[in-house]
């Protein structure tokens, strides 16, 4: 019965690793989608002010 915990180990520490390199591209990706986004209104403000 304990070696099938010992067996899960490595899977384990595999998870544990993944998840918070996982969890970093995702807060990057949605930084720079929010940025790109926020570059997009700028511009467009921008615009409407150099037509003024």
């Amino acid at each position: 019965m304990s070696m099938d915990f010992f067996m899960l180990l490595p899977i384990i520490s595999v998870l544990f690793t993944l998840i918070p390199v996982i969890a970093g591209i995702f807060v990057v990706y949605a930084f720079w989608k929010q940025g790109k986004e926020r570059n997009a209104l700028l511009k467009e403000i921008l615009e409407e002010t150099r037509r003024r």
